[in-house]
């Protein structure tokens, strides 16, 4: 079957906490009502800490800077060691892990991604994943431990994918990763559908919402898209901070804006971005890094209702 060149993307109000194993021995299956564990009389004393309000993924424990984080496979999902080496930071790390903890009492289906660590957790850039997950935790001497357990069995290898490629998007992008929550992002806004489909030199990218609110957000972002993308190169210099600079290739918007450029129109419910990349050696990559970060945004089929899914186009087109 050939590989198809579109993907839609249905985000029905998916938006998410800025959401988030190492040993070998397995871990134990999370509890049905989520708490965090009482430390182990073995755990240091740290200072206490408290989160900022929202934003910067403020409620992400493995953004703490000077973390480290182990993670492995646990039954039913991933375990994260989330560790630092000195006093202060272990507050954070366990400051930030209850924050999550308690924000996960509230996911409903109407909660927004705010950056206050609700929402649903699968657009968020935090390694711990709190889409239709159970997260349990446990004080280590210098962090915490999280077990997350995927409460559908069919999303357990995603969760487990979620997770690393999260891990690897804040080890490459460094401290700034996260700070703008994807507030520039077309394909990030509630309630709508982005499709792909590869062109001759490049990606058009269609993202298209009911709500009048969600419509006018889509064209103000794609049209911010294209400003940055089109702005001379820096030679390198910005860095990835979510406020749609950094040349782009660390994000996770399906609109790539590095070493492209972006002609946007407004069409029915929302914008079409054609993302034309700058050589024509590159096409193949940008239409590649275009089809993973969409996948990013989607559930395994079958996954619970709510969730994200995928439904390629029958045939593929080579022009706009």
């Amino acid at each position: 079957m050939r590989l198809a060149l579109s993907l839609v993307i249905p985000l029905a109000f998916l938006a998410g906490c800025d959401s988030c194993a190492e040993s070998s021995a397995p871990a134990p299956a999370a509890p049905a009502s989520v708490a965090s564990a009482t430390p182990p009389p073995s755990a240091s004393a740290a200072p206490s800490a408290s989160v900022a309000p929202s934003g910067k993924m403020a409620h992400c424990p493995d953004a703490v800077p000077g973390a480290k984080t182990d993670i492995s496979d646990a039954p039913g999902g991933v375990l994260l060691t989330i560790t630092a080496t000195n006093a202060v930071a272990v507050a954070d790390i366990r400051a930030r892990t209850q924050a999550l903890l308690d924000a996960q009492k509230n996911q409903s289906a109407d909660v927004r991604h705010t950056g206050t660590g609700e929402g649903g957790g699968l657009l968020g850039r935090c390694p711990v994943v709190l889409k239709d997950t159970t997260v349990a935790s446990v004080d280590l001497p210098n962090g915490s431990k999280l077990t997350v357990t995927s409460k559908n069995p069919a999303e357990v290898d995603w969760l487990r994918r979620e997770t690393r490629d999260r891990q690897e998007d804040l080890a490459a992008a460094g401290a700034p990763a996260g700070s703008g929550k994807m507030s520039h992002c077309p394909s990030a806004v509630q309630g709508s559908t982005t499709t792909l489909k590869n062109t001759t030199d490049g990606v058009s990218v269609t993202i298209v919402a009911k709500a009048d609110d969600d419509v006018k957000a889509i064209r103000d972002r794609s049209k911010h898209l294209a400003e940055v993308a089109n702005t001379p190169d820096d030679g390198g210099a910005a860095t990835h901070t979510g406020e749609g600079g950094g040349g782009g290739g660390l994000g996770r918007c399906p609109v790539v804006v590095k070493d492209t450029t972006l002609k946007v129109k407004d069409v029915p419910g929302g914008s079409q971005v054609d993302v034309k990349a700058k050589t024509a050696a590159d096409v193949p990559k940008l239409q590649a890094d275009a089809k993973e970060r969409a996948a990013k945004f989607q559930l395994p089929s079958g996954a619970a209702s709510g969730s994200a899914s995928a439904a390629p186009s029958a045939a593929p087109s080579a022009s706009h």
